[in-house]
């Protein structure tokens, strides 16, 4: 009887802590009305359905749009790309300068109008910080072209230590993650097969490459780079979404005319088999957002007057394509048009989606995991309590746990069991004291390279950003005691080589 209970306890407690963990996206604040006396929509799932609410708040939200709650479901704050706002909804202290850019500058305090242009991730092993990632829009000249694009990915930490437990702004704000023009928005991240560190994505612009980074307790890095699928240029550019699976084993990435599908690896980080779908003019205008069913079976995407499904199942994915909605005409008492744009997987297992055109209403696909029109598409049907328009919060899957069974639980298995490139790479001496240097013994295109030495536990100790062959050598590590590390060497933004380095002094 004893055991029983205790068996029971345990579950109670699994469930309980499963649940808790569910919750940092279990609030959606929405509405773009500019006048602060004037109530604005939110969403909160806390009670397992959709239950809206209204109230008084300073924050216009446009379209960028990033929230996150606690573990019991609580808004903790959230952000619009001008400024960021605490539970209390005022300004952050510190959030004067906050995601310098032509497009914050021109679009201040009502919110920037990029769709995924900010993202909030717990940092792992730091409860009460949190990494805002977050992206703004500059003027310049190419060629005799003006363009608006982002030419920074940037990130800002928040401590909800500060400011009396309401948080504010650290000491790391505004620091650059990547110097490049980039596309815009399409901030993505999902959780790495260890269950612990996280991985960020971004997209170089007049490109194919995706830059990737790393957030582990100890630091976020560029983890490398990898070109990939098809280059996407300006004219592409201009609407779109990036959107993980929940189990993080694929990516749908959306320009104006092409999505494209890739399998992930959680453990390299690495895009493989990418499937592009085209989207011909003859069905109307650009391609706007898509979303995956819980269970990722299937991906919707749309345009403003057409939702189309794809079954990730299929042979052939692009010809799976359904139509399973379209605009039915619908015009709100304020004469607008509620056509289709952002959509967004939520807790109770529907995807809502906004219009175009602003309006009190959300479409609801009510069973995204069922074929064709059984997944119930209903146009606004689902109401707000105020007008709201555009946006919808940029939330990874905070529930994601570790690959059970795999390679890169490392935090579970106590060592990286990862392949190794032979004798390709060594690294000497070994066992070491002070320093350390690595050796590319077979014919390898060396760009750049990371070092990681982790502990016995998995956590990262130690890392070096190498930028060229004469960094491969004398590579200090006088500040690890003494013990035996697990070594990871990334050339190029390929795991080539994993080892073990014993330390003594």
């Amino acid at each position: 009887m004893k055991q029983t209970i205790t068996i029971l306890l345990f579950l109670l407690v699994f469930k309980m802590t499963h649940g808790q963990e569910s919750r940092r996206d279990y609030i959606w604040m929405l509405g773009i009305n500019n006048d602060s006396t004037i109530p604005k929509s939110a969403i909160n799932f806390n009670s397992g359905t959709a239950d809206t609410f209204s109230f008084i708040r300073s924050m216009s939200i446009f379209i960028t749009n990033a929230s996150i709650c606690d573990t019991n479901g609580q808004l903790l704050f959230y952000t619009n790309g001008n400024y960021v706002s605490n539970r209390l909804h005022q300004m952050m202290p510190g959030t004067a300068g906050f995601n310098p850019g032509d497009h914050t500058t021109s679009t201040y305090p009502y919110g920037n109008g990029i769709v995924q242009g900010a993202m909030i991730i717990p940092w792992p092993k730091r409860p009460d910080e949190y990494i805002l990632l977050h992206m703004s829009g500059d003027n310049f000249w190419i060629g005799g072209h003006f363009y608006t694009r982002p030419l920074s990915l940037r990130y800002s930490l928040i401590d909800m230590r500060m400011d009396s437990g309401y948080g504010d702004f650290s000491t790391i704000k505004n620091e650059i993650l990547v110097d490049d023009t980039i596309v815009t928005g399409r901030i993505a991240a999902c959780r790495h097969g260890n269950g612990r560190d996280w991985w960020i994505l971004s997209h170089e612009a007049w490109s194919n490459q995706f830059y990737k980074f790393l957030l582990s307790p100890d630091t976020i890095l560029m983890y490398g780079s990898q070109n990939i699928g098809p280059v996407i240029i300006p004219e592409d550019d201009v609407l779109g979404s990036a959107v993980f699976t929940n189990s993080c084993d694929r990516l749908a990435y959306l320009t104006d005319s092409i999505m494209t599908i890739y399998d992930f690896n959680r453990c390299t980080g690495e895009l493989d088999n990418p499937i592009m779908a085209y989207f011909p003019d003859t069905l109307s205008l650009s391609m706007l957002n898509c979303a995956f069913s819980e269970s990722g079976r299937y991906l919707y995407a749309c345009n403003n007057f057409h939702i189309f499904q794809f079954d990730m199942q299929a042979a052939d994915i692009p010809a799976s394509k359904t139509i399973v909605a379209t605009y039915d005409g619908f015009i709100t008492p304020q004469l607008l048009h509620s056509t289709f744009y952002l959509m967004k997987l939520a807790t109770d297992h529907k995807i809502y989606i906004s219009t175009y055109e602003g309006s009190s209403y959300f479409h609801v696909i009510n069973s995204p995991d069922s074929a064709g029109m059984a997944c119930d598409v209903t146009q606004h049907s689902f109401l707000l309590p105020s007008y709201s328009a555009f946006s919808m919060p940029n939330t990874p899957n905070y529930t994601l746990g570790a690959l059970d069974g795999s390679v890169c639980d490392s935090l579970r298995n106590g060592i990286l069991n990862l392949e190794s490139a032979g004798n390709f790479i060594s690294i000497y001496p070994n066992p070491a004291t002070d320093k350390i240097s690595i050796q590319l013994n077979g014919n390898i295109n060396f760009s750049q390279a990371t070092l990681f030495i982790y502990n016995s536990l998995g956590e990262i100790v130690h890392h070096a950003f190498i930028k060229n062959e004469n960094e491969l050598y004398a590579i200090k590590i006088h500040k690890l005691p003494t013990g035996i590390y697990n070594c990871r060497v990334i050339i190029n933004s390929g795991i080539n080589f994993v080892g073990k380095l014993s330390v003594i002094r």
